[in-house]
């Protein structure tokens, strides 16, 4: 990946790589869980081909 200049001409700071987590880690061998952001719920499901769903 490049860096990109910015208008003064130096170099931006490279961002963080966002953590990688397997949905295997978080489903644990269930279809579906909830997950909590705030005070709202979302419901992430396994379809049964193997997709997955998030849902408010």
């Amino acid at each position: 990946m490049q860096e990109q200049s910015g208008a003064n001409g130096e170099a931006e700071a490279a961002r963080p790589q966002p953590r990688i987590v397997s949905s295997e880690s978080l489903l644990q061998g269930a279809r579906e869980l909830i997950i909590r952001h705030g005070s709202e719920d979302y419901r992430l499901r396994l379809t049964r081909v193997g997709k997955l769903i998030l849902n408010k």
